[in-house]
């Protein structure tokens, strides 16, 4: 089956005192399409950019091909992000990456 699996466990993300969400657990199975749906400024654009490792959370573990993105060092982080496809609807660039990378 095509796709990846991604394990999201105990995750938990906060800016400064704004808590964003806490505790989210779930599993994306491979090679299925998951929506992620709900109102402006309720965390969506967080929890993806957490998802790829743009962001990363005070707790939990996001797991892709037994590789931890909340633990896992930058070069690991590098080759996971290859797997993904992202278009951000104001067309925003990786901040962790130089232009050339983006």
């Amino acid at each position: 089956m095509p796709g990846v699996e991604v394990r999201v466990e105990g995750l938990t993300k906060s800016f400064g005192r704004a808590n964003i969400w806490s505790d989210v657990t779930l599993t994306l199975p491979p090679g299925e399409v998951s929506v992620l749906l709900g109102p402006s400024g309720t965390g969506k654009s967080v929890f993806l950019k957490s998802l790829i490792g743009l962001l990363k959370p005070e707790k939990g573990s996001i797991v892709i091909h037994d590789t931890d993105l909340v633990r896992c060092s930058e070069n690991r982080l590098y080759e996971i992000r290859k797997l993904f496809g992202v278009l951000f609807q104001d067309g925003a660039l990786f901040g962790s990456m130089n232009l050339y990378d983006n």
